[in-house]
């Protein structure tokens, strides 16, 4: 394989410094409102483009395979521009829609993609055949030298805090206020990650001594891994499944897969006629792989029984594709092991190559219309919703909000259209949930607000619903958190004059609060409970609610007075 020794060191600094004004242009944009800010589908595409393709080139290109480098990677740069620009479209309209979990899980999954990528383009580009031991090697050349490139760029700009701490410290700030300049700091940074990019590709042989050194300290963990899970295999049938449930199993399940595979191909990834251990700890490794579909299976039934009780969800989602990736290859390994027994491994170079463009498929079909998770956890929970599986009271309108970018924006408009006459607490939620973010402002008028009271009494005092509104309203996340609203009258102290009590159902508790008249006006104080109300017992306090069914009961002890100080006794619930 090529030592990647004979670098274009100018063409690269040239890539790297593009790169940087690009990445200040975007900025700028942003902090200075111009286009394409408030577009994040520009936003999106452009950054995808500016942050892809120059990185790919970076890590790429030498004198000999420029043409090719850049007829497979600016294709693939393309694509994820308009993956981006998709994905970025589901941030619309901005005033209204948090894109931070959207950002994350798109440039997670996009990165693992370029990453894939990458490896599959820099074999073509070097007229190799695609095999698994050139794809790891490049991998993990592609890994440290961007990983190290990264920390290089990011000791050079301490550096540069470091020069202007100290001009700043005897009075001369002008290199402090230069390096705090975007038009600086941007092409600065970009050039040193360029020049990082440089120097450790010109010592690939190096990056290749670190490589078969994880491969040895991983050689070692292997084993005890497969130990591990051959022991978890044996303990389960005398412990059960319940357990496992209960403490997240599935997710340990995935990890302990993942990580099993993730060792057995840093160690199996030379030529398949070397064994890197002897007979019998060879053959003690293909049993720990032979029993991995076992986990597949257990956690397929695990995640099951989720989406079975609480439908799907951006999580569960991610759940069921990782779990489908990394089931697919301990069924590769499987058959190659029942095909070939001790000479298994001719199969695993197959299957990885043929698993990794699929791992590639499935992070670009992800970040399609074709496969978005989003539209998935929307669509099945409105048919739940339906179906009458949950109530429109259990709908978790903050999930829709935080995570589910447009389609769950669309989604709660559907349901505050559906669900407005009967429903005017939720619309209080959806207004308050939609409001501009920037307002500290309710979004809902004192009209909106009392019309959403759920009065247990025939006739409130108008003063007493304006001093209600004014007082939920001071803090905004009430609004957002109670489900309903109920006000019923009593006469708490029996002086003959009605008291009102308001009861706010929130999304995991209630809230009671007593209004009373005291010189002309009134007033309110916070009703504590003695036990709590647990859920199970939720419907049955507002059904009695409801009903008037409630009495009034004097303290066992009375307030003890001594100087103008009043004690009172201490009763547990």
């Amino acid at each position: 394989m090529d030592n990647n020794n004979q670098v274009p060191h100018k063409l690269m600094a040239l890539i790297a410094l593009v790169q940087g004004f690009c990445l200040l242009y975007l900025h700028q944009a942003i902090e200075l409102d111009f286009w394409p800010n408030n577009n994040p589908q520009w936003l999106f595409a452009f950054y995808s483009i500016a942050l892809i393709w120059p990185v790919m080139l970076l890590l790429s290109v030498r004198p000999d395979n420029i043409a090719t480098i850049v007829k497979y990677s600016l294709p693939f740069a393309v694509l994820a521009g308009l993956l981006g620009y998709y994905v970025g479209s589901q941030a619309i309209p901005v005033d209204y829609i948090r894109y931070d979990s959207l950002l994350f899980s798109y440039a997670l999954t996009m990165g693992l993609a370029t990453f894939k990528a990458l490896m599959y383009i820099q074999q073509i580009a070097a007229g190799e055949r695609i095999h698994y031991a050139g794809l790891f090697l490049w991998s993990w050349r592609n890994f440290l030298t961007l990983a190290l490139s990264l920390l290089f760029a990011g000791c050079f700009w301490l550096i540069l805090l470091l020069w202007g701490a100290l001009f700043s410290a005897i009075n001369i700030d002008f290199f402090t206020d230069l390096f705090r300049e975007p038009w600086f700091y941007y092409p600065a940074i970009a050039l040193a990650h360029g020049f990082g990019v440089i120097i450790f590709r010109s010592l690939s042989h190096i990056i290749d001594t670190i490589t078969r050194l994880q491969q040895a300290l991983m050689k070692f963990l292997l084993i005890l891994l497969v130990l591990v899970s051959i022991l978890f295999l044996c303990a389960l049938p005398f412990s059960g499944l319940d357990p496992l449930w209960k403490s997240g199993g599935s997710g340990l399940i995935l990890w302990m897969q993942a990580l099993m595979l993730f060792f057995l191909n840093a160690v199996y990834q030379d030529d398949p006629e070397q064994r890197p251990y002897t007979l019998w700890l060879h053959r003690f490794v293909y049993l720990g792989v032979a029993l991995l579909p076992i986990y597949s299976a257990i956690a397929f039934y695990g995640l099951s029984l989720r989406v079975e009780q609480y439908g799907w969800s951006l999580d569960r989602c991610y759940a069921f594709l990782i779990w489908l990736l990394l089931a697919i290859f301990p069924l590769g390994y499987w058959w190659g092991i029942a095909k070939e027994r001790d000479n298994w491994v001719r199969q695993l170079s197959r299957v990885n190559v043929a698993v990794g463009l699929i791992v590639l498929g499935a992070m670009i079909f992800i970040n399609s219309p074709l496969l978005d998770f989003r539209k998935i956890t929307v669509n099945d929970q409105l048919t739940r919703l339906e179906d009458n599986l949950i109530s429109i009271d259990d709908v978790d309108i903050h999930y829709f909000r935080r995570q589910l970018a447009r389609p769950g924006y669309e989604a709660i408009q559907e349901i505050k259209q559906q669900y407005a006459a009967t429903h005017p607490a939720l619309v209080l939620r959806i207004d308050n949930i939609y409001r501009d973010q920037d307002s500290d402002q309710p979004a809902v008028s004192e009209e909106e607000f009392i019309s959403a009271i759920n009065l247990l009494v025939e006739q409130a005092p108008p003063q007493l619903l304006s001093k209600i509104y004014k007082e939920e309203t001071q803090h905004l996340w009430q609004l957002q958190h109670t489900k309903k609203y109920y006000l019923q009258s009593l006469d708490l102290d029996q002086d003959s004059q009605l008291d009102y009590l308001l009861v706010s159902e929130r999304e995991y508790n209630f809230d009671l609060k007593l209004y009373y008249i005291e010189q002309q006006e009134w007033k309110s104080i916070n009703l504590n409970s003695m036990g709590g109300i647990d859920k199970e017992h939720q419907l049955a306090f507002i059904n009695a609610l409801k009903a008037g069914e409630f009495k009034i009961t004097r303290p066992k002890w009375n307030h003890l007075e001594i100087d103008g100080r009043a004690f009172q006794v201490q009763t547990s619930p």
